[in-house]
């Protein structure tokens, strides 16, 4: 795997943050993505959920992560 060295662990970890502030304006309550689990928990009584828009996006994180380190699990 690659090293991330610390300056673009820093940008990666403000996006990650940033990602996450999205994703809860949005009705997500948990999100993670690691190297062999995808997964996504809604807060079921949001009234902005848009699954079509968070599944599209969750399948272009997964592709991403494909493309820089080989294909993993396909659920997300």
């Amino acid at each position: 795997m690659k090293t991330i060295h610390q300056d673009e662990y820093t940008k990666l970890n403000k996006a990650l943050y940033d990602l996450e502030d999205i994703l809860a304006c949005m009705g997500v309550k948990e999100f993670t993505l690691s190297r062999d689990k995808h997964n996504m928990k809604f807060d079921m009584n949001a009234d902005n959920i848009d699954t079509e828009l968070l599944y599209s996006f969750c399948r272009d994180i997964a592709q991403i992560h494909d493309a820089k380190f080989g294909p993993q699990n396909p659920n997300c």
